[in-house]
Formats: structure tokens, sequence, C-alpha cells
């Protein structure tokens, strides 16, 4: 990706979904308004509202075009809000920022030095902007982790919950979890990944699994705070394929306050590679999925990563 540095950003754009978190933004557009208003030097900023799935992107990739890298673009929202945002701006002179607003705002979690909009908010107008990495699977961008297998249904049913139950906010995950462990928890595929190893070498690997789950993650968390990948990195220009076997409901219990620490690696049914691309082929039924909580199914599924594809605003 070509990018011309020439100034700090001037043009602060931000991207509300209005349904994202317990639906606070409308009074965000407000206070935004006013940081702005109290900066001195710094020109106003433009607030748009998403009206529908997808829409994030269209808005995002227009404010790329017209402003190139004079905008700093913002996701106002939760983890999917983001990706949609990454998607349009991926590639482009302009870079993005995050307000996490959302139920689980996992991406923050490893991006920012906050995840509190109170603290974030006067800090807008100065950001320290880098280029981070992204993935493609398939057609789509994703910006944090793609995952397969049980954390899917967690994540659909934490979705149900959260429609009914907003104010529970990131609790829903645990209640999700509980209620996903009755029924199917094993899936199966056929993958070939390619591979890194510590000398800089890369490795083709490939197989069969019977799993629980598989996450493809440029960044840490995921799930309300659930850790797959602890050494994750959002700009190292490599992505962790992490695979975790079929067992038995009581080795999962034991299992899972590891996996949300991060202390899971060590544990024989868990595999972390470190990847740049791969082919995911379903056996039998097809992948169930999601990217950054937006759902998907497929037979197959392809990735790999994108080095430096979005410039990033942290704070």
């Amino acid at each position: 990706m070509a990018l011309t540095e020439v100034r700090q950003p001037d043009v602060f754009c931000f991207i509300i979904n209005p349904r994202a978190g317990r639906r606070n933004g409308a009074r965000l557009a407000g206070r935004i308004e006013a940081v702005f208003a109290r900066a001195s030097g710094q020109p106003g900023c433009r607030i748009l509202l998403t009206e529908r799935p997808g829409h994030a992107t269209e808005l995002a990739a227009e404010l790329a075009v017209t402003y190139g890298s004079r905008a700093v673009i913002f996701a106002c929202g939760g983890d999917g809000t983001a990706r949609e945002v990454a998607a349009g701006v991926a590639g482009t002179d302009s870079a993005m920022g995050i307000l996490p607003i959302g139920t689980a705002n996992d991406l923050a979690r490893t991006a920012l030095s906050t995840r509190d909009v109170d603290e974030l908010l006067p800090k807008l107008p100065h950001p320290q902007i880098r280029p981070i990495d992204a993935i493609r699977i398939g057609q789509e961008t994703c910006i944090n982790i793609t995952s397969l297998g049980f954390d899917t249904k967690v994540q659909i049913k934490a979705a149900q919950l959260n429609r009914r139950l907003r104010l529970l906010g990131s609790a829903v995950y645990p209640l999700a979890i509980l209620q996903s462990l009755f029924g199917r928890r094993s899936y199966h595929m056929r993958y070939k990944i390619e591979a890194l190893q510590p000398d800089g070498s890369r490795q083709t690997i490939d197989g069969t699994s019977t799993f629980i789950l598989a996450a493809i993650c440029n960044g840490r968390f995921y799930g309300g705070g659930y850790n797959p990948a602890p050494q994750a990195l959002l700009d190292d220009g490599r992505l962790a394929f992490c695979l975790v076997d079929d067992l038995p409901l009581g080795r999962i219990i034991k299992l899972i306050p590891k996996y949300k620490k991060g202390t899971h690696l060590g544990d024989p049914a868990i595999h972390v590679w470190q990847v740049i691309s791969g082919e995911l082929e379903a056996v039998g039924t097809p992948l169930l999925g999601n990217y950054d909580g937006d759902a998907f199914s497929c037979d197959h599924l392809s990735f790999q990563i994108l080095p430096g594809a979005v410039r990033f605003a942290f704070y």
C-alpha cells in the first residue's frame, strides 16, 4: 500500500451505529461535537449514522475518497462496526479509529490504552497513526479475529440474548457459553496453512481435524475478552491460527478459564501456528464462522494476511 504522509489529519469523521451496545449513539454525537468545539485550532467534525448492515463500509469508503490522508474515520460501535469501517478504508490513505460503544469491544482491548469513552473523548483530536494489518477472508475484510465452530455458536447465542437482555452488556457471553455447551460441540474440516517457522522460513502444513473451535487472529481478544492468541500483534505481518481439538465436556469446562486468561497454549489439545494464509474446507456440514462477530456459513474458506492495510489512530 502506497501512503503519502503529508500532514496530520484535520478532518475527523464519526460513523455511529445507533444500535450498538446500549444504544447511546445519539448522546455520543453531542459529546463528540462538544470536544471539537473546545479544541483550539481544530476544525469541526462530521457525524454520520448507519442505517443498515454494511452501511458503515459504504460511508467509510466515500469519506476516504473525499478526504484521503486528511481524514480519520471513526467506527463508533462494536467490533462489527469496526470491521465494516476497516473494509471501507483498507488500502486507502485515510486512517480509521474506534470509539468502543458496543457489547464486547474486543479490538479496543488490544488497540487502545483504555475502553473508557469518557477518557478517550478529549484525546480524539490528537491521534498517533500507525499502520496495522488486516485479514482477507474470502471477499471480506476482518480486522480482529475470524473464528469457526463452537465460539460462533456462542456468538450467535450472545447476539440473541443481547437483543432481549441489552443491559447485561458483555456479561451475556458467559451465559451464552453455558447455553451453548448443550447440543453440538464438534466440527470437521480439512486445512492447509502457510506457516512461518522461527527462522522466518515458510512451511505448508495440511491435515484434517475434528475440532471444537478454530480462530484466525490478528488481534488477541474476542467474545468479551477471551484470549485465543495472547502473543498476537496487530502490526507484525502475521496471523495466529489457533485450533482446539474435540474434547469431552469436562475438559472443555476446565479449559474455558485458561482460554479466557490466555494461559491455554501449553494444553496438548490446543495447536497454534504463526501463518500468513490458509485454506479451510468443510467435511460433512458447512463451516459455521464469524468475522468480528458477524456470522456466516460456508463450505470453503480462504484467508490471508494484509500487511499494513489499515492506517490506525491509536490513543
